[in-house]
């Protein structure tokens, strides 16, 4: 299975071969309380590995990157089937629901999450 990818700044394609998510958490001394006091410094790193047209395998941030295509079908026409016509609804007025299996808030017309894709229940 190849998914295409294209890096925003840039605009090269590279295939994508893997994420990875981790939090990390960093201290250090700080400068007038020494380590009695450490300044840190905590957060989370979403990297996703990818592929030129070299083999050359690098790493970059999910939140440069878009998928365009996987297995050579662009992503909107797999996901037209489950996209629902929700343009034509006021979104203001759409009640919402956490999804069980990755938290992400989705209307409670969705028939699957947009999130994680799983499908919801009636």
């Amino acid at each position: 299975m190849a998914i295409v990818v294209v890096h925003k700044a840039t605009g090269r394609h590279y295939i994508l071969i893997g994420t990875g998510y981790s939090f990390y958490k960093d201290s250090r001394p700080s400068f007038l309380g020494g380590v009695l006091f450490p300044h840190e410094d905590e957060g989370e790193a979403m990297c996703a590995a990818i592929c030129d047209e070299k083999g050359t395998i690098s790493w970059a941030q999910t939140s440069e990157l878009e998928v365009i295509e996987v297995n050579g079908v662009k992503v909107r026409e797999i996901l037209s089937s489950y996209i629902n016509d929700v343009d034509s609804i006021n979104k203001d007025n759409l009640e919402e629901e956490n999804c069980p299996a990755c938290g992400t808030r989705a209307a409670i017309i969705n028939k699957h999450c947009p999130g994680c894709g799983i499908k919801l229940a009636d």
